[in-house]
């Protein structure tokens, strides 16, 4: 259990190549793993089925983040404005609610990618691919 939580902290720290601000969208630090597999599919032995479920998974998916990021923005700029302007509590508190409830959806869509890529990919190939993330992670950190 405790190798799961340190490999899932390290995973969760992955941004590869993307601004690392970006993960204060989510509750939790998103596990970007996509693009290894897009990078990597031929080390991986992803087939052409596999990639088309991948690539129909990404493009179904993709919206709905980028909705749910354009919406947290504009709250989060409105909250701004709320706490500069002194406005009441209970209305600043439920526009926080409705925040968290965004990145929480986020969070769980991001949790479901993974959940997918472990469900397309065959146990040895999730498997490589977790390696090869945590690979590509440390020497990202030298």
């Amino acid at each position: 259990m405790r190798k799961t939580a340190v490999l899932l902290s390290l995973l969760a720290s992955l941004s590869f190549g993307e601004d690392l601000s970006y993960n204060r969208f989510f509750l939790v630090d998103r596990i970007f793993l996509m693009p290894f597999v897009f990078k990597y599919a031929d080390d991986l032995g992803v087939d052409e089925e596999q990639m088309e479920r991948i690539k129909a998974f990404v493009k179904e998916n993709e919206r709905e983040i980028e909705r749910n990021i354009k919406i947290l923005r504009y709250m989060e700029k409105k909250a701004k404005l709320m706490i500069l302007n002194g406005e009441d509590g209970d209305k600043l508190r439920e526009l926080l609610t409705d925040i968290s409830t965004v990145k929480r959806e986020l969070s769980l869509l991001n949790a479901k990618s993974v959940r997918f890529l472990k469900e397309v990919l065959t146990p040895e190939q999730f498997d490589r691919l977790r390696n090869i993330a945590l690979v590509r992670l440390f020497e990202f950190q030298q």
